[in-house]
């Protein structure tokens, strides 16, 4: 559960959170441009876009959708270093020992596994706390007001009933609706859609005339045939999940006054052209001497927001029965929801994209960069990316002096490829962190494929030439045949590989493909070695006439050639053709 809740649950929950943010800014933009040419059904109905978005994290990719510009604001390149698929040479490894070579290969990478372990963060801990509030609040105000409302007794009055009866045929509403009078209310409101009940304050009906019944009652019934409640409810239970943003509190309040002009739009519509005037005194007067009701879900009234009075006057003054900008509403709601209900499109593919799924994830850029050798200390997150999507794991690996401090912030995915780990770092420092380990593998893409365990090593401004040497990549500066002749004698006995700084003494010879007749034999009882400075390591070989070999120093999950202070080779490819006899 608590990995669900943070490695998957809660991302998409933030995602969908601040998109929908931006789809309430364009819903308010579209409703100040058009103003009251925009009508009160398509006001409201906007909304509807903002719910969706809030429910669906992730929708179909579309070059139309408005999110696009986030990837033009930051735009990410990714570029992957190609190499050719090697294999271990296993045959010849177990002579090698094997032991030794992968500890020395894997030590440097992991140092003292820690495994940066994902804990319950107090981002989730907050989350929890006040959603779970959020719901005990809606919860107990419903089934207290619940409780008042069912001690109260349904009005009799076959007048009043009469009235209710012709406006539910007028709307036509087929659900029965229920006329209850009861002191929990200050002013008519409906209550419940299972078994809505139409709840009037104490002497109510005695205060209005009929065709002022009548409109109170054709506004209310107005929330039944919009199933206005239920949507109050989906509507609390989305405050819940995103109870953290400012701008769907906002939203929910504009919803609630958008759905009454919705609802005094839908009455007028039922109604003759002369009831406008008369309609309006009614809200006025409802408006005048009624208080604002409870705020719940479960409630819809008439006169819920009284800042909002001179908006509603307004359109039911101007209020008339056409359909001529219904092509264009319409038309309105199509385009925003083409451009507010998309996902943003991948218009770029990494230029090296992996053919196979099953293949480890390879590093395509990290932040610092590897090897850096003057990071400016007040950096505070360290990155990696990869060539593919990854799962939401992570294992930042390491430990000891040159692991770097970590805050009290947890680490993240910024996006499906990129991870970022929140760092403190010191001047004059050498760093190095582990991506993966023999022991913690949490870095997977999404078809679950760890990646290859690797590091990021760099050393801070003001780092001695003794801490930047221990970040420098070694070189091979000569091949012994050299690399790329055509005519190597036969008889040659072994093959030399000569570095740039001495090497940590392990040995990573490695095939290419699953074909090992391009590998060149080792004699029996031979092994590699080293010469007594470390630079040259020399292979043992038996070689045959008119063959090409190919030999690659260091491949994916083999980095055993590596300079003292523990950086890998890159690899390199080393090919020649012998000679015939």
């Amino acid at each position: 559960m608590q990995k669900f809740l943070e490695d998957t649950f809660l991302p998409l929950l933030f995602k969908a959170s601040w998109q929908a943010a931006v789809v309430i800014l364009v819903v308010l933009a579209a409703q100040w441009i058009f103003g009251r040419r925009m009508s009160p059904r398509l006001r409201y109905g906007l909304w509807l876009l903002v719910a969706v978005r809030l429910v669906l994290p992730a929708t179909l990719p579309s070059n139309a959708s408005l999110f696009n510009l986030s990837s033009y604001l930051n735009p990410t390149k990714v570029a992957t270093l190609q190499l050719p698929s090697a294999s271990s040479q296993e045959a010849e490894i177990g002579k090698f020992n094997p032991k030794q070579e992968l500890a020395q290969g894997n030590s440097n990478l992991s140092g003292t596994p820690q495994g940066f372990r994902q804990r319950f963060s107090y981002l989730a801990f907050a989350w929890g706390a006040g959603a779970l509030v959020m719901t005990l609040c809606f919860v107990v105000t419903h089934f207290r007001f619940s409780q008042r409302v069912a001690s109260s007794r349904s009005l009799i009055d076959s007048r009043v009933l009469n009235l209710l009866e012709d406006c539910r045929q007028q709307m036509d509403v087929c659900a029965p609706v229920a006329l209850v009078e009861t002191n929990a209310v200050d002013g008519p409101c409906l209550f419940g859609f299972l078994r809505p009940r139409l709840l009037l304050p104490p002497g109510f009906t005695q205060g209005f005339s009929d065709d002022e019944l009548c409109h109170v009652f054709l506004h209310e019934l107005g929330h039944v045939k919009r199933h206005d409640i239920f949507v109050g409810w989906m509507m609390a239970a989305l405050q819940v999940l995103h109870w953290f943003n400012p701008l769907v509190w906002v939203a929910i309040a504009r919803i609630r006054v958008d759905r009454e002009l919705a609802c005094d739009a839908l009455a007028l519509s039922r109604s003759t052209d002369s009831d406008n005037q008369t309609y309006g005194r009614t809200i006025l007067k409802l408006l005048e001497n009624f208080c604002d009701p409870v705020k719940a879900p479960s409630l819809a009234g008439i006169a819920e927001d009284k800042k909002q009075m001179k908006e509603r006057i307004v359109m039911i003054a101007n209020f008339k029965k056409t359909n001529r900008a219904s092509a264009l509403a319409a038309l309105l709601f199509i385009v925003l929801g083409l451009v507010t209900l998309t996902d943003a499109q991948q218009s770029e593919k990494p230029s090296a994209a992996p053919t196979d799924p099953q293949a480890p994830p390879a590093i395509v850029s990290t932040s610092p960069e590897v090897g850096a050798t003057d990071v400016d200390p007040s950096l505070t997150e360290i990155t990696v990316t990869f060539d593919r999507d990854m799962g939401r794991g992570m294992s930042w690996t390491g430990g000891g002096p040159d692991f770097p401090g970590i805050p009290n912030r947890k680490a993240k995915w910024r996006d499906k490829r990129t991870c970022v780990l929140p760092v403190t770092l010191d001047e004059a420092r050498y760093y190095r962190v582990g991506i993966n380990s023999k022991s913690f593998q949490n870095f997977r893409s999404a078809a679950g494929v760890a990646a290859l365990p690797s590091a990021i090593y760099f050393t801070t401004h003001g780092a001695s030439d003794a801490l930047k040497a221990k970040v420098l990549t070694p070189h091979v500066v000569r091949f012994s045949p050299e690399n790329g002749p055509e005519n190597v004698p036969v008889g040659l006995s072994e093959l030399r590989v000569t570095f740039d700084t001495p090497m940590a003494g392990g040995f990573s010879w490695c095939q290419a493909g699953d074909d090992d007749h391009d590998f060149p034999k080792i004699p029996d009882g031979q092994r590699p070695r080293w010469t007594e400075d470390k630079k040259t390591a020399i292979l043992p070989v038996q070689l045959k006439p008119g063959m090409t070999y190919r030999v690659i120093l260091n491949a994916p999950g083999y980095n055993n050639f590596q300079s003292a202070n523990g950086v890998p080779l890159a690899p390199v490819t080393y090919t020649f053709k012998t000679g015939n006899l």
